[in-house]
């Protein structure tokens, strides 16, 4: 799960794959038959550079099906690469500010905890954050 400094993490998960690239090419040039197979080659390359998933690409080629309206047109690059969605987290002063007890602590793998809404926590199956280990001065 992808993450950044804008305390927002993709809900996407997992890999983008060879086997699923190729599949969802096919997919692309059955929905939109005018769509060029040089540009096809380029949304492939740029579905890796923007760190998609196999998962985020699937969802991505869904929505630009279910929402182009570009009769008789293609869609092109932007339609497929600017689709994601994000997920509001809450590092420490932020989950106090918000109040921690409408929150679950979970593990993002940045080192420490973050907080989470818990229906995002539980749709998405994020891990939880513990134990906290509480350290004492010898």
């Amino acid at each position: 799960m992808p993450t950044t400094d804008t305390n927002e993490i993709s809900v996407f998960k997992g890999e983008l794959t060879k086997k699923e690239l190729v599949k969802q090419s096919k997919r692309i040039l059955e929905a939109f038959p005018k769509f060029p197979k040089q540009q096809l080659e380029i949304l492939k390359d740029r579905f890796a550079a923007n760190n998609f998933s196999d998962e985020r690409m699937i969802a991505s080629i869904d929505h630009v099906i279910d929402t182009y309206e570009g009769w008789d047109k293609t869609p092109n690059i932007a339609n497929f690469i600017q689709f994601g969605k994000e997920t509001k987290v809450y590092n420490y002063i932020e989950s106090i500010e918000y109040g921690q007890d409408k929150l679950e602590i979970v593990d993002l793998g940045l080192g420490s905890p973050r907080w989470v809404l818990p229906e995002i926590k539980e749709k998405y199956d994020l891990p939880h954050w513990g134990p906290l280990e509480v350290y004492k001065a010898y």
